[in-house]
């Protein structure tokens, strides 16, 4: 029967979704998706982009020139004169930036770019949970159409002779009738699972970005699944990982050192800026040839930046109190995904491993007795509807366990399971 399984379980992926199917494991979907997917590949630009800021918040500002030549000479009624008793003058600028301003300015930058490397790391864990339970999710589902395919194929059989059967006038119209309502149930049950796979791959295709036709089946050793304990975890180190591997929590902690950093260099804007600079005249002044050194500075008399430091003040506030709700987001999180994963792994470890044998060898034998007459038509179909029930709700609830593993390794921000 297993072999059958497998063998459905290939026939349905090839002949349903595409003409090629690439059966791969997990660690090769992972692989792709770091390496193709175009929301991280676009935040790794970003993370570049950052980085250039601090190369610019080290770089001065480019010296000012401002340079004046006489057009006309009404004493000599000469235009553009340039000999000596013409006029010109030129003088150059440096700005310094006092009170530390450009130590800030890189120190803000190189906190941008920490808090852009967290987000790219925070969209790598958001996007590849959507990746590793949408995998998961297709390779149980999967499992399920195989067995309504088995189901089908079993009642398709079944029709075929009964009809042969109610043409002879062995058996009532009525058996036929309830044979095909219960097929097309089957096949309408199966076709909504086919379409939730069909959503599932495009959510897969889409992380992969891969625009190929091609049906992703997934390559999952299902006695490693059930392996998986979870014994060993405990909530106190399990929240301890989280606070230390959470990026979204390390960038809530960049923003509060950015509003920090902020509020030293708008208290540094309160100080004026010097240029110093050289000046030349050659004519216009009292002495001809005239150099002077330059010096202009703003007079902190009305405006001391007293809006933007009192902003900053309350920026500070307001981004302690985020990064506070984050870290008791955080607690709650882990708690709950905690939870569930004690809850979802004691319910699978209490189904009896060989449940579903069991009903493969039961459901053969039911369809030999049906069709010996040993038992009516509705015990047979109440049988048959108990056994596709059961194999369905145990394909998700192995599905659920997963989703909430991978839950937890989510809000933990680190593979501990």
């Amino acid at each position: 029967m297993k072999r059958l399984w497998i063998i459905l379980l290939s026939l349905t992926c090839f002949k349903t979704f595409s003409q090629d199917t690439l059966k791969l494991a997990l660690n090769d979907v992972e692989a792709i998706f770091l390496k193709n997917n175009a929301l991280l590949l676009a935040q790794k630009y970003n993370i570049e982009a950052s980085k250039a800021q601090i190369i610019q918040a080290k770089l001065w500002d480019n010296p000012t020139f401002s340079g004046e030549q006489q057009i006309y000479n009404q004493e000599t009624k000469t235009p553009l004169p340039l000999g000596n008793m013409g006029q010109r003058a030129f003088q150059i600028q440096q700005l310094f930036l006092l009170a530390g301003k450009r130590n800030r300015q890189i120190e803000l930058a190189k906190i941008n770019t920490e808090a852009s490397e967290y987000n790219y790391y925070d969209l790598l864990r958001t996007l590849a949970i959507e990746l590793r339970t949408n995998f998961y999710d297709t390779f149980f589902i999967i499992k399920s159409v195989a067995m309504y395919d088995e189901e089908i194929l079993t009642f398709q059989k079944l029709l075929v002779a009964y009809e042969e059967q109610y043409s002879k006038g062995n058996i009532p119209l009525k058996e036929v009738i309830r044979l095909k309502a219960f097929l097309f149930s089957l096949k309408k049950e199966q076709n909504e699972l086919r379409q939730q796979i069909i959503e599932k791959q495009g959510i897969l295709r889409t992380l992969l970005n891969t625009k190929e036709t091609s049906f992703i089946a997934p390559k999952i050793d299902e006695k490693a699944l059930d392996s998986l304990g979870i014994n060993h975890l405990k909530l106190e180190q399990l929240t301890a990982t989280a606070f230390e591997n959470r990026y979204d929590l390390k960038m809530q902690d960049a923003s509060v050192r950015y509003e920090k950093e902020n509020l030293l260099l708008q208290k540094a804007m309160a100080t004026p800026d010097l240029r110093l600079g050289y000046s030349y005249d050659r004519n216009g002044s009292f002495i001809p040839n005239y150099h002077a050194i330059t010096l202009q500075i703003d007079l902190p008399v009305f405006n001391k930046n007293q809006g933007n430091i009192k902003t900053s003040s309350f920026r500070i506030e307001a981004a302690q109190k985020t990064l506070e709700q984050a870290q008791t987001s955080l607690q709650n999180d882990v708690l709950r995904a905690f939870m569930k994963v004690q809850e979802n792994n004691r319910l699978a470890q209490s189904i009896d491993s060989k449940f579903i044998g069991s009903f493969d060898t039961l459901i053969e034998g039911a369809v030999a007795s049906y069709q010996k007459r040993n038992i009516s038509l509705i015990e047979f179909v109440d049988f048959v509807e108990s056994y596709k029930t059961s194999v369905v709700e145990l394909n998700s609830l192995k599905s659920d366990r997963m989703r909430s593993i991978e839950e937890l390794n989510f809000v933990v921000g680190k593979k501990v399971l």
